[in-house]
């Protein structure tokens, strides 16, 4: 993060804005220092990787800029990266702001579905040209700001600028217990219509528990993969969830032979270079059909489906991580919880039209589950 011996300045340029940032795995920046991306997997490693991982890996999903102005309006230089023949996704950026005079507090906002309207959250998007994201309409005097990037599409940044040309400062160091969240596209924040970014599950839980959080959520690609269990337990962390499952479902990517063997190598590896750590295994959340049976239909970028046959279903894995959490226990990890997803999402809030798509939570079930995960952390 930048220091405050750092001339003040009302225009910031991508090298500073990078310090200021919060919740990414690793930069990729320009030769010419010109924008820098973020990445929630190691740059230098993307070649280790199936390229279905690299994709949503590639999102800025959980990405935040820290800073403290007295400014009533920003201007967030980015563009929204788009691949050759891949989809577009939502460029929405959400700015959160407490309005009160502070040192270092936390960004206070509302957690409920509704909360982008409300006075403490700011929303614009990147569209597809332009100037990048303008907030406008900031209270006066200086305020502790989080810029939320885009929850699905990848983003270079450029710089940031307030508009009155007021200072922006560094931000006070983010000293609250950091958080990594690694699941599927659930946790990713797709949703119908997509959740913004501050409104994710695991965004609205961190603010209820006050965490500072990584959110490794991977679109399609929550498999276990080992050297994703490597990064994770290399990264300095306070508290892991894995929310794991329904991507197994759908892609039949392991089977009743190889899905208890895979979550303890996962699991294994992470204590391997996490001895400690709290670590919570989150099941799948209530499924619809996936609950009784072992075929999925796995929709493609261009909308059409593959029926994709497995051998389980979502209620044999919930037993299936169960027992593996309760075998480590018994074998002496204290710190290994089991959480049955349907206690944040279930079947009657799927009756209730949360599941309106038959596979994601939309954007008012990712609030609930975020109030219910963080409910139930507090009470433990």
């Amino acid at each position: 993060m930048a220091s405050d011996a750092a001339p003040a300045s009302s225009s910031w340029a991508a090298p500073r804005v990078a310090a200021a940032l919060e919740g990414v795995i690793d930069l990729e920046h320009a030769p010419d220092g010109s924008w820098f991306m973020p990445w929630r997997l190691p740059v230098a490693d993307l070649e280790l990787h199936h390229p279905a991982l690299v994709l949503p890996a590639m999102s800025a999903c959980g990405a935040r800029i820290r800073v403290r102005t007295a400014a009533r309006g920003l201007r967030l230089d980015a563009g929204a990266v788009r691949l050759d023949g891949g989809p577009g996704f939502p460029g929405v950026c959400d700015l959160l702001f407490d309005g009160d005079d502070h040192n270092d507090a936390t960004p206070a906002v509302p957690t409920g579905p509704a909360a982008p309207a409300t006075g403490l959250w700011r929303q614009a998007d990147l569209g597809q040209s332009g100037p990048g994201a303008v907030f406008e309409d900031l209270p006066p005097g200086e305020k502790l700001l989080e810029l939320w990037l885009p929850t699905l599409a990848p983003v270079r940044v450029r710089g940031l600028h307030a508009l009155d040309g007021a200072a922006l400062l560094p931000a006070p160091p983010d000293r609250r217990p950091r958080w990594t969240v690694y699941g599927s596209s659930i946790t990713h924040g797709f949703a119908v219509p997509p959740a913004s970014p501050a409104a994710t599950w695991p965004a609205v839980a961190a603010r209820l528990l006050g965490r500072n959080v990584t959110n490794l959520g991977f679109g399609g690609a929550c498999l276990l993969d080992p050297l994703v269990a490597r990064m994770i337990g290399e990264r300095a962390t306070d508290h892991i969830t894995m929310e794991i499952g329904i991507n197994i479902h759908n892609t039949a990517a392991l089977r009743e032979r190889t899905l208890a063997p895979s979550l303890h190598g996962f699991l294994a590896t992470i204590r391997s270079l996490q001895s400690h750590v709290p670590i919570t295994v989150l099941g799948p959340v209530h499924g619809g059909e996936r609950e009784d049976s072992v075929v999925a239909c796995r929709r493609n970028p261009d909308g059409s489906g593959v029926e994709v046959e497995g051998d389980l279903t979502l209620r044999q894995m919930r037993s299936i991580f169960e027992e593996v959490v309760t075998l480590l226990q018994r074998r002496g990890d204290r710190a290994l919880t089991w959480v049955d997803g349907r206690e944040l999402f279930s079947a009657q809030d799927a009756a209730a039209g949360g599941l309106s798509d038959g596979l994601h939570p939309d954007v008012r079930s990712q609030g609930l589950m975020g109030e219910r995960f963080a409910a139930r952390e507090g009470a433990r």
